[in-house]
């Protein structure tokens, strides 16, 4: 069953309107996240975090298009279709961070700035399983693969890695400013 994990942030009354009926009152009381930019810069960080999920997704579908002889095992190809799994997690967090405010409220951040940098650690991790599984299959099946492919798919792996270690500096430096803030709202 979903839940709401963000409810606590919010305060909620009912109170009379102006013509005597009962309305709900919601107000924040969470904490804000309020990043180190103004919006032109924060307009250009959107759009680099946009191009790193696209850079992962590129990387991931020339490595699909290798062809190698492992391709066709089970244990290398669930591991590399998984990576796609946080990659695109990356990409929805990289849209919804476009339209968040400079001055997030929890739930905003949670679901762009937070969402990026776990998923590209998540993808990175899984990228490193994937390329050991792989190692692993070169190591026993040595004499009868073709070895170039082996290691044009493994070159891959490490491209990956190392955008997600690029996008790991950038996140730091871009974002490692960020000041939380508490609400001047209180529960009531």
């Amino acid at each position: 069953m979903l839940k709401n994990i963000f409810k606590d942030d919010y305060s909620r009354f009912l109170r009379l309107n102006g013509k005597g009926r009962v309305v709900d009152d919601i107000c924040y009381i969470g904490d804000y996240y309020i990043l180190p930019l103004d919006e032109r810069q924060k307009k250009k960080t959107s759009l680099v975090n946009i191009g790193f999920a696209a850079v992962f997704f590129l990387i991931q579908i020339v490595m699909g298009m290798v062809n190698q002889d492992s391709s066709r095992t089970f244990w290398i190809v669930y591991p590399y279709l998984f990576i796609f799994l946080p990659v695109a997690y990356f990409l929805v967090g990289a849209v919804s961070y476009w339209g968040d405010p400079l001055r997030m409220q929890k739930a905003q951040y949670e679901t762009g700035v937070a969402r990026m940098r776990r998923s590209c650690i998540g993808a990175a991790v899984l990228a490193v399983i994937s390329a050991v599984l792989d190692v692993i299959y070169m190591l026993v099946h040595f004499g009868s693969i073709r070895l170039g492919r082996e290691l044009l798919y493994l070159l891959c792996h490490i491209l990956f890695l190392a955008a997600a270690f690029l996008y790991g500096k950038y996140y730091n430096r871009a974002y490692g400013g960020l000041r939380i803030e508490k609400s001047e709202h209180k529960a009531e």
